[in-house]
């Protein structure tokens, strides 16, 4: 099935509700698609555990961080984003800041 906002937008004006969801999530870095073996860390303004996760092996996985939404802390910058790149992980999704 294929469609577009726009389209439903057009198809069901008036019609009955419709909620559009704000697009919250943005790339960085050298890919836009990536694929792999998922594995999760669930954090709240610490990224000891992201660290812990990015110092093993990651070919052919991506790391899905938790990080509860917070404003107040970045949970990844440069520094863990060259860890990441290092250790062959296919790609970071984070639900919070970034920094650098």
């Amino acid at each position: 099935m294929s469609f577009r906002t726009a389209d439903l937008c057009d198809e069901y004006d008036g019609k009955q509700t419709l909620q559009i969801a704000e697009p919250i999530l943005r790339a960085f870095g050298g890919h836009s698609v990536f694929k792999g073996i998922i594995s999760t860390v669930k954090v709240f303004e610490d990224n000891v555990l992201i660290r812990t996760a990015l110092e093993e092996d990651g070919t052919n996985r991506v790391l899905v961080v938790d990080g509860g939404g917070s404003h107040r802390c970045a949970l990844l910058g440069s520094d863990l984003a060259r860890l990441a790149a290092d250790n062959h992980w296919s790609g970071i999704i984070l639900y919070g800041c970034i920094r650098d």
